[in-house]
């Protein structure tokens, strides 16, 4: 699934932006990939009714009621002679020079050809360069696995080793699972494992989508090893969604007119992903790696799937989701397929759309199990821990990425303030400056620069934390943690002596300044030590809510304080995926020579060799 849809709306009625080609009406016109067109009737924001079809990333619009049958009757062609497309109209037949500019407006965004198909491919050029690019990747031999190596396995990936008990602080617990390995010897996350470097190569099946609607014929193919696992085990999975369903609508109830609240959706989703997750990360008797049950690592997959696509709808500004927007099951297929979900940069979904609407409304409707109810399985028993294990983690979750957000925030502070110094090309200002713009480039597609979505997305979060709270067992009001106070800092000693600290060390390093360059050096002091504020009380957090899943899994707690280069780590895994985000304190490190470390209740910040 991809969770970067864009759409193209050309307006038809105008003369298209490239030169039109000129058409005769007796010219035969082909639709290459009809099976692709999916159409809608919406109603846009003047409150007229459109005809949207859609084409992969594109959109076209017919805004006009008399083109309606035009564009009803264009998806149902695979060929047709230009000029009969004037008698497509319910009413009088069109005018063939109206017609000629919405073919030809079609035809320059190739929704229609002149060529007529060719024998449909089996293989593109997208995927064998996939192919070529995964046979020179650099990948383990043998399996790489947390529990319990997670000190050697994130020292061979990160360089830093990190204690198993405070592994869901840096990895999120929706991924810690992805690189076990199940009973099939598969990756829970197949092509999807992160870190990347986790994943080994396992011969896999591949095939073009023949499915209509967004898919279809895409240039990335369907991972079939992965679908014929899922198929086989469709029902105990289906019964092991209802049983998680359960314990989960115990504590958190359904709207009530029985639709479900978008933000609680994906909670349930997180918590599936946590079933399995537990059963591989608990201290007492975990499940060895490479033999976990394929029914759970198959239900993984597909819920994964549905938490991606909801993640991504709360956390899109541009189209206003909060917490509690209701949502059906209709509605989430209309997501997915319109926002082309099921296509990603490595496969297209594999499952059929009347699977993928059985997942969905076995997961949001409870729809039963035909036939003979599945044997109950050892693992039923752990549910009620695994939704207390997944709403830990989207605590975590909250906390990890809501301070990631703040750093954007001071990221941009001091880019501002660095901006409009001029200095010798190749000094430390000037260099630092340069780091800056770089990682601000980097910055750009999380859209984290853009304080409107800092600001959605921190709405969210606050959501997100309160909520995750209230459905652990033994909760108490009383005992309620607020995000937003754990983002207020501290204004005490400590904050005052960083950042003077912070001040003299920088302007050690660049010597000796006056007026306007010495300002942004100060402002960019000032920055760093208002972000180390809010960390502090960030690390305390993370660390009361880690102490919780420990405790949770029967595992210790690790004896030292996290600190903020534990935390850093998850950005260091990240390297090479979208939406990689840098880390500030790096900057400091290796352009200033400066080294900056905290823990909830120290700040060590030093020249680098002192």
């Amino acid at each position: 699934m991809n969770q970067e849809a864009m759409s193209l709306e050309p307006q038809l009625e105008q003369e298209p932006d490239r030169e039109a080609v000129p058409l005769d009406p007796h010219e035969m016109l082909y639709v290459p990939l009809r099976r692709r067109f999916t159409s809608e009737y919406v109603t846009n924001e003047e409150g007229r009714k459109e005809l949207l079809i859609h084409f992969g990333y594109n959109e076209v619009s017919f805004d006009e009621p008399d083109l309606f049958a035009f564009g009803e009757t264009l998806i149902q062609q695979d060929q047709f002679m230009a000029g009969s497309a004037t008698a497509w109209s319910t009413g009088e037949p069109y005018a063939w020079e109206r017609v000629k500019r919405l073919l030809e407006a079609l035809l320059g965004e190739e929704f229609l050809t002149r060529e007529p198909p060719g024998k449909p491919p089996t293989e593109s050029e997208f995927h064998r360069r996939l192919m070529e690019t995964e046979a020179q990747r650099d990948a383990p031999t043998e399996p790489l696995w947390w529990n319990p190596d997670c000190p050697q396995v994130m020292e061979r990936l990160t360089g830093r080793p990190l204690e198993l008990g405070y592994l869901e602080t840096v990895l999120s617990v929706h991924r810690v699972a992805h690189p076990a390995l199940d009973a099939e010897g598969r990756h829970v996350g197949e092509m999807n494992v992160f870190p990347d470097a986790m994943r080994m190569k396992i011969p896999t099946e591949w095939r073009m989508c023949q499915y209509p609607g967004s898919r279809y014929r895409n240039e990335a193919l369907m991972n079939m090893t992965a679908f014929k696992a899922m198929s086989r085990y469709w029902k105990p999975m289906m019964q092991g969604l209802l049983d998680v369903r359960e314990e989960f609508l115990r504590r958190y109830p359904l709207l009530p007119d029985g639709r479900w609240r978008m933000g609680d959706l994906h909670a349930l989703a997180c918590d599936v992903l946590a079933l399995p997750t537990l059963l591989l990360m608990r201290g007492n008797a975990p499940v060895p790696n490479g033999t976990l049950e394929p029914v759970l690592s198959s239900i993984f997959r597909v819920t994964d799937g549905v938490r991606m696509v909801l993640a991504y709808l709360l956390f899109l500004p541009e189209r206003p989701m909060p917490y509690d927007t209701p949502i059906t099951p209709a509605e989430l297929y209309r997501f997915v397929e319109y926002g082309n979900f099921f296509v990603s940069g490595r496969g297209v979904c594999a499952g059929p759309q009347p699977m993928v609407e059985e997942l969905f409304a076995t997961l949001m409707e409870g729809k039963p199990v035909t036939g003979a109810p599945p044997a109950v399985p050892e693992w039923n028993a752990d549910i009620p821990a695994a939704v207390d294990y997944g709403q830990l983690g989207l605590q975590l979750y909250a906390l990890q990425f809501n301070l990631w957000s703040y750093m954007c925030r001071a990221y941009e502070v001091i880019r501002e303030a660095l901006l409009p110094v001029e200095d010798e090309p190749g000094s430390v200002l000037s260099r630092l400056r340069e780091r800056i713009e770089r990682d601000w480039d980097t910055l750009l597609p999380t859209r984290l620069e853009q304080a409107v979505q800092r600001d959605w997305a921190e709405a969210r979060y606050i959501e997100m934390f309160d909520r995750a709270q209230r459905g652990m067992r033994g909760f108490r009001e009383d005992a309620l943690v607020r995000l937003r106070d754990v983002f207020t800092p501290a204004r005490d000693g400590m904050d005052a002596r960083t950042r003077t600290l912070l001040r003299g060390l920088l302007h050690a390093r660049v010597g000796a300044l006056s007026g306007t360059r010495r300002n942004a050096l100060d402002t960019v002091a000032d920055a760093i030590a208002d972000f180390l504020a809010i960390e502090r009380p960030v690390l305390r957090a993370l660390d009361d809510v880690q102490r919780q899943v420990n405790a949770l899994l029967q595992r210790p707690h690790p004896e030292r304080k996290l600190t903020s280069e534990d935390l850093a780590l998850q950005h260091r895994l990240r390297v090479g995926t979208f939406g990689v985000l840098p880390y500030l304190m790096d900057v400091f490190r290796e352009e200033m020579g400066i080294a900056i470390e905290i823990t909830e209740a120290t700040t060590h910040c030093s020249l680098v060799g002192n």
